[in-house]
């Protein structure tokens, strides 16, 4: 098991230390920084995130109800739990609790999960968590951080601008077409897989 983690963690390592030699080479500025940024949300995760689910077959994302229902729970729980510590006992601001709050419960499990996941638990186990994670971050955690550090929006048109991205879009398409029965075709797996496997790096 030791032996999987170090290999599971040692593209993660490489790519951070190749970050940093790029960086102090001038490689890259900001204004590319943001480019990435919007390569990988808009593209490159989408397609890794939406080729997983859609080809795990539909019994296993039924088994994995529970799964789904734990993550919920947690991620949930542990916002709410921190918020509460650091706004009534720790008498913090609310936006700063909010932000402090998700820092922890909103995890980077589809960045660092992308990457480290597939090679523990595999590829269809792992899109779906990456996926339930997706879902619960963009539809639930995120509109409620944003509502309390802002009052400009109803929370239903925050929810609505969520649903339009193309992280939760691929998500939420993965598990209909998965649970509909209709299984990825292989022969357009590496249509999906090209770019959708550079998302971790």
């Amino acid at each position: 098991m030791l032996k999987t983690l170090i290999f599971a963690l040692l593209p993660i390592i490489v790519t951070i230390a190749l970050g940093y030699w790029a960086a102090a080479r001038d490689y890259f500025d900001d204004q590319d920084s943001r480019k990435f940024v919007r390569l990988v949300m808009n593209f490159m995760l989408p397609l890794s995130v939406f080729s997983g689910i859609w080809s795990t077959p539909r019994k296993i994302i039924i088994q994995d109800i529970p799964l789904a229902g734990w993550l919920l729970v947690s991620m949930v729980g542990c916002y709410v739990l921190l918020l509460l510590v650091y706004r009534y006992v720790l008498h913090t601001e609310l936006h700063i609790a909010s932000l402090r709050a998700m820092s922890v419960a909103d995890p980077s499990v589809p960045f660092i999960g992308s990457a480290i996941l597939p090679l523990i638990f595999g590829n269809s186990l792992s899109a779906i968590t990456i996926g339930i994670c997706t879902l619960i971050i963009n539809i639930i955690i995120l509109p409620v951080v944003f509502g309390a550090l802002s009052s400009d929006g109803s929370l239903g048109s925050r929810v609505v601008n969520t649903l339009r991205k193309p992280l939760v879009v691929a998500a939420l398409l993965g598990f209909i077409l998965a649970l509909l029965g209709w299984q990825m075709p292989e022969q357009i797996a590496g249509s999906f897989e090209l770019l959708g496997k550079g998302a971790g790096g």
